[in-house]
């Protein structure tokens, strides 16, 4: 099975909603796929340990992998 980590810069919006009034729903884009790094993982302890710190750093994650065991 290969588990691997997605990950791509959070863009720069400015949103006019707050927590105490919401003016919209927040829209899900679909990152540009030749924008996204991918860091391919021995186990999904150690993807997550990554996902983690990247996500600290301001990115968006997301973990995959195929096959079957998860």
């Amino acid at each position: 099975m290969n588990i691997w980590v997605e990950y791509w810069e959070r863009p720069n919006t400015i949103s006019l909603n707050t927590h105490a009034q919401i003016r919209e729903n927040a829209k899900w884009v679909e990152p540009d796929p030749e924008k996204i790094d991918r860091r391919f993982c021995q186990n999904m302890k150690e993807a997550q340990r990554f996902a983690k710190s990247i996500e600290e750093r301001g990115y968006h994650i997301r973990i995959k992998y195929d096959g079957s065991g998860y």
